[in-house]
């Protein structure tokens, strides 16, 4: 162990290191230490472009000798912005790799290492914005066997994809195991219950793959809605520790332009890692599973009491009458009418049953209140101060919180038509959302405060403020979805002057497109979707600037951010312009596209110079030809 902390140390300060099957030899090249890719698939790291190879090194970094007279040591691949790109380390100094590093924009990302030196990799790890998964491989095959470590998203986004290549192993490495559930100690009835669950856990997955078999690898995990977790005191158990866990997960994914849901079942914590009890069902609604139980309208289970039950058709009819259309008098109407079948049920049912179906009555109030319904916001916030009096902190409170702060704001917004209202409107906004993560560090919905409150600050010019709220975003909720998007809004608000990255596919095919094929060409790069109403007007005027800037070397991209790339083409064949259009083919303002600089509004602009260097990273249409001529020349 010795041998690995005074290696790993190396590792953690960059002087990261591993030998290429011994240290006497020659240093790798460029090309062979790229060569080594990640064991793990669908792992997000940074990777040099065809253009930047002759701009990496590799370096060769040794540490201090360790106490059996061995010098930990390796290579380090660095990009031409001297930033590390991979890096293989001999921590113990035998001449053999027994850690493979990888990064992203220069922050370590994964990492695989040979915990007993037989020179193949058994733990692997996700880092930084690839989230915090420990996996281990105890047969060697390259498969994770257990984990160490996974959050609770993790798993619904490993229970996906084991759902969607029919992977049954991949499936029972997330079941919690014999001795995982022994170490809880918990009384035998319940680990009895537990174990009744898992041992029928594996056939309620296969009957779920058959279900499920028309999905494919172009499904995307969106979201995990778990609530709040359920903690039950290790005294009432007669336990030796709490038992902390969600009593039902529900799995947000699209497929095809369309979302479907996927339920979880029981989800445990033990130790750093969350572990499934029970096999997924398919489809957004459960079927009453007892005599005492509900449905969210999500699709998870929630626990109603007897005298409450009959409420639940009350619900189905009014659900059965919901508007088709966004007309504002429907939406009142139905979502008035759900709010008081909700406030039956919330009266009939016990306090720790409450927590999702006053969701629900926020959810209602809410949207009514943004319809136009001024009793409905004033519902909302009696509602708010009444959880705030009664379980001031809670999830619950926060949760109705948020709802009546977004409703407010919309309200104010749709009232205010001068500028100065507009300004105060603003300044209110960012009060309350400031005051929300202050009062609520940890709610659900406090990653989505910081996110606005980045976007607030930096609407108004505010960068130094935007990027504090942004990076508080990413440190303090690494795994939430939202922390890639804003780790690519700080990306991006500190991008002047660096080299741009842009890799896609290009619309309407699977030809791969790099914008560093673009080197010595002045680029525009408009990010855009079709139901934008402003992309016609852009795409005139794009195509007005490259009649008159292409002459001068004006290269112009466009990146799609339609859910689909069947409405990107539809647009593209009504607006014809001659430029290079990729896309992200799913995900639209989620994607991996839009994540990467955090595009966070459309439309959005980048010049990049010849050098392939960001210019601007906010060019403006509405001033298009004036940037232009600035930077290229009347």
């Amino acid at each position: 162990m010795a041998k690995r902390r005074i290696g790993l140390r190396l590792l953690a300060v960059l002087a990261l290191s591993g030998a290429w099957g011994g240290m006497a030899q020659a240093a790798p090249t460029v090309e062979q230490m790229l060569a080594y890719k990640p064991t793990q698939p669908s792992v997000k790291i940074s990777t040099p472009a065809a253009a930047e190879l002759a701009g990496c090194k590799v370096e060769l970094i040794k540490g201090a000798k360790a106490a059996n007279g061995r010098t930990p040591s390796g290579w380090l691949l660095r990009d031409p912005r001297r930033l590390p790109v991979c890096c293989f380390l001999d921590t113990d100094g035998d001449n053999h790799i027994d850690v493979w590093a990888y990064y992203t924009d220069g922050q370590e990302s994964y990492r695989e290492v040979d915990t007993n030196f037989n020179q193949k990799p058994d733990h692997y790890r996700w880092l930084g914005t690839n989230g915090s998964k420990w996996g281990v491989d105890l047969n060697e095959d390259g498969r994770i066997d257990s984990w160490k470590s996974i959050s609770s998203e993790e798993v619904s986004q490993e229970l996906l994809q084991a759902v969607l290549t029919k992977d049954a192993a991949r499936f029972q490495a997330l079941l919690i195991s014999k001795s995982e559930l022994d170490s809880l100690e918990l009384p035998e009835s319940e680990a009895n219950r537990i174990r009744e669950a898992t041992a029928a856990a594996v056939a309620k997955f296969q009957k779920t793959v058959q279900t499920l078999s028309a999905l494919d690898g172009k499904t995307a995990w969106v979201h995990l809605e778990t609530g709040a977790p359920h903690c039950t005191a290790a005294d009432s158990l007669g336990a030796k520790q709490d038992l902390i866990r969600y009593k039902n997960g529900t799995i947000l994914y699209e497929n095809g332009g369309k979302h479907d849901w996927l339920q979880t079942g029981e989800i445990i914590q033990v130790g750093r890692a969350w572990r499934l009890v029970d096999g997924p069902v398919p489809g957004s609604r459960v079927e009453e599973v007892a005599s005492n139980t509900g449905v969210n309208s999500n699709g998870s289970i929630i626990p109603v009491e007897p005298e409450a039950k009959p409420l639940l058709e009350d619900l189905k009819q009014v659900d059965a009458t919901a508007p088709q259309g966004n007309i504002p008098a429907e939406v009142i109407r139905y979502n008035l009418a759900r709010a008081a079948v909700l406030e039956k049920i919330i009266s009939k049912s016990k306090p720790e049953q409450q927590e999702q179906w006053l969701k629900q009555l926020a959810d209602c109030l809410s949207t009514a209140s943004q319809a136009g319904d001024a009793g409905a916001f004033t519902q909302l916030g009696q509602l708010r101060a009444k959880l705030a009096a009664a379980s001031a902190g809670s999830n619950s409170a926060a949760y109705v919180t948020f709802r009546e702060m977004s409703a407010g704001y919309a309200l104010s917004l749709s009232r205010s038509s001068k500028s100065d209202e507009m300004v105060k409107v603003q300044e209110q906004w960012r009060t309350s959302l400031t005051k929300f993560v202050a009062d609520y560090p940890s709610a659900d919905d406090t990653p989505e405060a910081y996110m606005q409150l980045g976007m607030a600050h930096e609407f108004v010019g505010k960068e130094t403020e935007a990027k504090n709220f942004y990076g508080l975003l990413v440190k303090n909720f690494s795994s939430h979805p939202l922390a890639n998007k804003a780790n690519g809004a700080l990306r991006r608000l500190n991008l002047e002057g660096k080299d741009f990255e842009l890799t896609a596919t290009k619309v309407g095919g699977d030809e791969p497109f790099d914008v560093s094929t673009l080197r010595g060409k002045s680029v525009l790069v408009y990010y855009w979707a079709s139901w934008n109403q402003q992309s016609a007007a852009d795409f005139a005027k794009l195509k007005a600037a490259q009649a008159a800037y292409q002459a001068k070397g004006l290269e112009i991209v466009t990146v799609n951010l339609d859910n689909t790339a069947a409405e990107a083409k539809a647009f593209l064949a009504q607006h014809a312009l001659t430029a290079t259009h990729i896309g992200s083919q799913s995900g639209g303002l989620d994607s991996n596209l839009a994540n990467q600089y955090g595009v966070l509004v459309l439309p959005n602009a980048f010049l990049v110079g010849k050098d392939g260097k960001v210019v601007s990273r906010s060019v403006q249409m509405a001033t298009l030809e004036d940037e232009l001529k600035k930077f290229l020349g009347n």
